[in-house]
């Protein structure tokens, strides 16, 4: 069975789930509300409908209008604490009620697209930590970083009150120092900046401790709520993350062009026109997909740069370490050092 991937014209959000969250912090700091809807297709009578929805580029819009007219660098960190004590975000009780963090970032993955679908997750299992690396399953622009930051702020704002602290845990960013000195101070944990992604980093024995509210009579009860909701939000994906999960289980052995646009049903002039409207290419697609498994192998385990070769389909080593120099800036052996690095 093939699925749909979702577009920014795609009405795939609900206005509970996030907008009308931020509406009314943006509100509470003297936003006037016009101005937060100017530019969308979001009327103030849709915002009270339980189940309206909105288009992807009027949730990135309401993003912009809110940063534009509150200059608030704190909103995304706000905005995730918010998502995560809404009681009417049955996903967010389901995490809050859950066993431990085990369990909740495993109900978190697979619901997600009722709360974040343009962020999709690669999970790299070290051997003290979990890595959660996060991508974008669409174009998200200028608004990027501030999508980062609210999936973060929930994930850490839920470990914090759960387990009490955030030892074990740590975040990598790809913004700069200035924007990971801020987010260390909202999170509480180590954030280290100018890294090859966003990721966060949890170490192996905090995944099953206890949470602090458990209940698994209420965590099936949200369960059960999450599974009729995708009657209505069905599990589409953004069309990145269809090209990165057809390409990763392809490897070595890329797909063409033509392999991926039969695989998702449309003719390759249509894939080409919808990675324009993504701002980038095919070409861009597959050298990201073998970047980001090249950096990932070298996390999981001590291959040689022979057996990494083989692993990416390149034909040989060289042609590997002038990649991974052109994506890093540095040689995989010296990778492999930084990442055996106490600071790291």
């Amino acid at each position: 069975m093939k699925h749909a991937h979702f577009g920014h014209q795609d009405k795939i959000l609900l206005l509970q789930h996030g907008c009308t969250d931020l509406l009314t912090l943006a509100q509470r700091r003297g936003a006037p509300l016009h101005k937060l809807l100017a530019g969308t297709r979001i009327f103030e009578q849709d915002l009270h409908k339980p189940h309206g929805r909105l288009h992807h580029a009027d949730w990135l819009k309401l993003l912009h209008n809110s940063q534009q007219h509150l200059n608030s660098p704190e909103l995304p960190f706000l905005l995730g604490s918010a998502l995560l004590h809404n009681h009417y975000i049955s996903l967010c009780q389901t995490v809050l009620h859950a066993e431990n963090l085990s369990q909740a970032l495993r109900q978190l993955y697979y619901f997600r697209h009722q709360l974040f679908p343009s962020i999709y997750v690669q999970l790299c299992r070290q051997p003290q930590h979990l890595v959660l690396e996060f991508h974008s399953g669409i174009a998200l622009g200028p608004q990027y970083s501030s999508c980062i930051s609210i999936v973060l702020s929930l994930l850490l704002n839920l470990i914090k009150q759960q387990l009490g602290n955030t030892e074990g845990v740590s975040v990598q960013l790809q913004h700069d120092t200035a924007t990971a000195v801020q987010s260390q101070l909202h999170w509480g944990c180590e954030v280290v900046a100018n890294q090859a992604c966003n990721s966060l980093h949890i170490a192996l024995p905090k995944l099953q401790l206890p949470f602090h509210t458990a209940d698994k009579e209420k965590c099936t009860a949200a369960l059960r709520t999450c599974r009729q909701l995708n009657r209505i939000l069905p599990r589409q994906r953004g069309l990145l993350e269809r090209i990165y999960r057809l390409q990763r289980r392809a490897l070595p052995q890329l797909l063409s062009l033509e392999q991926v646009a039969q695989q998702l049903d449309i003719s390759v002039n249509t894939l080409k026109r919808q990675l324009k409207q993504q701002k980038t290419n095919f070409a861009q697609q597959l050298d990201a997909i073998r970047r980001d498994a090249a950096r990932q192998l070298l996390q999981q385990g001590h291959y040689s740069n022979r057996q990494l070769a083989i692993r990416l389909g390149y034909s040989d080593e060289h042609n590997f370490r002038r990649a991974f120099k052109r994506w890093t800036g540095l040689l995989p052996s010296n990778f492999k050092s930084l990442l055996n690095s106490p600071s790291l």
